[in-house]
């Protein structure tokens, strides 16, 4: 199963960031397909903080449309919510120990562990998951 990084989805969602176009139509195929995906409520709370933040977009989303793309993507029938289990806290723990991760890796070390954690590919345009041992990632196309 395929768990989307937040960067995949804000690029989807915004129609004014880089390659909106191929991410829109990726995510439309995952979307309407027949295989299940992975749907992380931190991720989408993330896309949230970041879509309607005036200091990184000129013109921020207004959040109900921010709120609504993350319904859409919760309310499919191929849709799996992905949630820290058992052994999310242990997997991140080793992670940032491993790779000696501070500052903004933290956050990527969490959503690697959570994706290792739940067995899923991780679909991420930022190169720096490839640090994470143990992580299956790839750029959406």
């Amino acid at each position: 199963m395929i768990l989307a990084d937040v960067n995949v989805l804000i690029y989807a969602f915004r129609s004014d960031t880089e390659r909106h176009a191929e991410h829109k139509s990726w995510l439309e195929d995952v979307l309407n397909g027949p295989a299940a995906y992975g749907v992380s409520p931190q991720v989408l709370a993330s896309l949230v903080r970041i879509c309607t933040h005036r200091r990184i977009f000129p013109r921020p989303s207004k959040a109900s449309d921010a709120f609504e793309f993350c319904r859409l993507l919760l309310e499919q029938p191929n849709a799996t919510v992905i949630v820290p289990g058992e052994r999310h806290w242990e997997i991140f723990a080793d992670l940032c120990r491993e790779c000696r991760v501070t500052g903004n890796l933290v956050q990527d070390a969490w959503f690697a562990a959570l994706a290792i954690e739940a067995g899923c590919e991780w679909i991420t345009t930022d190169r720096d998951y490839a640090r994470f041992p143990g992580l299956v990632s790839r750029a959406p196309f």
